[in-house]
């Protein structure tokens, strides 16, 4: 019975209406859906038609090649060749040395010229576009096969420039690592220099008794000078 009024309302016009079964997903149908459920089991053998909009259908098993949505057919792996529509196919697929870049601007370029072809045809006599218009539709039906065949190649492409990235990226934090240890080994060699500096300049006098403002002054340099080391080192 769904299936029936689901068939009824195919889309055929470019932008057309919501299937009429979204008005069955309510609140108070989701309740008497669990109600059911508790009562009679997670599987009910039949349910009234509202409730049986809210059941998600059964999942296609793994050799299924089509799923249907909204009464049509989709296919589930465009790239698979037993998924594709040979007939209406203007190359083999299963070609070991395709060439999917050299065919892809073939078909676009036809495809190009079939338009320029058809727009004569409907200045000329516009009831002769049927044939054209067929055509152009298996031109673009060929186009997207080829395009939908490139989807394993953009995936390993795709993670081939994210694992480069993340090696960039890798590399960059450890030059990073490597100039910021050259900074820190730099300031702990000038503030050996400076120690060592200092304790040559800081020697006593003579007599053993070392100036009491020169060893101030002394220090204060010091200072001076490992803020400035400290300063330098982080700017």
């Amino acid at each position: 019975m769904a299936d029936q009024e689901q068939q009824q309302q195919l889309p055929e016009a470019p932008f057309p209406a919501p299937p009429p079964f979204w008005k069955h997903f309510t609140v108070a149908n989701e309740d008497r859906l669990k109600q059911i459920e508790a009562t009679e089991g997670s599987s009910p053998a039949k349910l009234p038609l509202p409730l049986a909009y809210l059941r998600p259908p059964p999942a296609p098993p793994a050799s299924a090649e089509y799923y249907t949505t909204f009464g049509q057919k989709q296919v589930i792996d465009p790239t698979k060749p037993s998924s594709l529509p040979r007939e209406q196919l203007l190359f083999n697929p299963d070609d070991p040395n395709l060439n999917h870049a050299v065919l892809l601007s073939r078909l676009t370029k036809s495809l190009l010229l079939n338009f320029l072809e058809l727009t004569s045809i409907l200045s000329l006599d516009p009831t002769k576009h049927v044939e054209k218009m067929e055509d152009i539709r298996q031109l673009v039906l060929n186009i997207h096969v080829v395009i939908n065949m490139y989807r394993p190649h953009q995936a390993r492409e795709s993670v081939k420039e994210m694992l480069e990235e993340v090696l960039v990226n890798g590399q960059k934090e450890i030059d990073e690592c490597d100039r910021l240890k050259e900074r820190v080994d730099g300031f702990l060699r000038s503030v050996g220099e400076l120690k060592t500096a200092h304790a040559t300049d800081g020697q006593l006098p003579a007599d053993g008794s070392p100036a009491p403002q020169a060893t101030d002054n002394a220090k204060l340099e010091e200072q001076r000078k490992l803020w400035k080391l400290i300063h330098e080192t982080t700017d």
